[in-house]
């Protein structure tokens, strides 16, 4: 059995576990710092009410746990395009140690809050956070939504700052070994700056895409 099945069965709201682990979830109050249960951040700490409480029980996502720690590697360079509160940061710090680097890049102010407090809790050295949305080119952009469903659109709500990846790499950071992006349909727009960086051999992507249309896309 894989990793991100065995972790699913585990931890799934229908096993039992899975019912245990959640049972008293209700009485731990939201901003309470709570250890990694499960996964790959496993023994990190967490801060309850962040994101999902699958986080912090290791049961989020386990599939791309599963591939992050699969193309992950120590000494490596990680773009985490669309950090939100630092889940796959984390993990990514974890794996490329003191030799790599991990790039958390997010627009979103609570987002940051919270990447920042994780990033900080975990004593994480190898960490730099970017606070900004990743496009197509440097500038304002307008931006909706919040948490996990924020995104660039020309119908923002607010502007944040932008940048793109090949005007990042250029002014002198490194280029990626790994990038994992999740911008919540942005990722066009994302991709539309990192023309030079996608045609960099040894450059491997994980990207969550949000419409059947950017699926063809990709």
């Amino acid at each position: 059995m894989s990793f991100a099945a065995a972790l699913h069965q585990r931890f799934s709201p229908f096993s039992l576990a899975g019912r245990l682990i959640r049972s008293p979830m209700r009485l731990v109050p939201k901003g309470a710092v709570v250890p990694v249960l499960g996964g790959i951040n496993k023994g990190y700490r967490w801060v309850a009410g962040a994101s999902t409480a699958g986080c912090w029980i290791g049961s989020s996502e386990a599939d791309h746990q599963a591939a992050i720690a699969r193309l992950v590697a120590p000494g490596m360079v990680v773009y985490d395009v669309g950090a939100n509160v630092g889940f796959y940061t984390l993990a990514a710090a974890r794996i490329v140690g003191p030799s790599g680097h991990v790039f958390a890049f997010e627009p979103e102010a609570r987002n940051v809050g919270l990447l920042r407090r994780h990033v900080a809790l975990n004593q994480l050295r190898n960490v730099t956070i970017v606070q900004a949305a990743v496009g197509e080119r440097e500038g304002l952009v307008g931006f909706a939504g919040e948490r996990e469903q924020g995104r660039v659109t020309d119908q923002g709500d607010f502007l944040v700052p932008a940048l793109s990846l090949d005007g990042f790499i250029a002014s002198g950071r490194p280029a990626p070994d790994f990038v994992k992006m999740d911008v919540e349909g942005a990722e066009a727009m994302a991709l539309a700056g990192a023309a030079r960086l996608l045609q960099r051999a040894g450059t491997n992507w994980m990207i969550a895409t949000h419409s059947a249309a950017l699926n063809v896309r990709c």
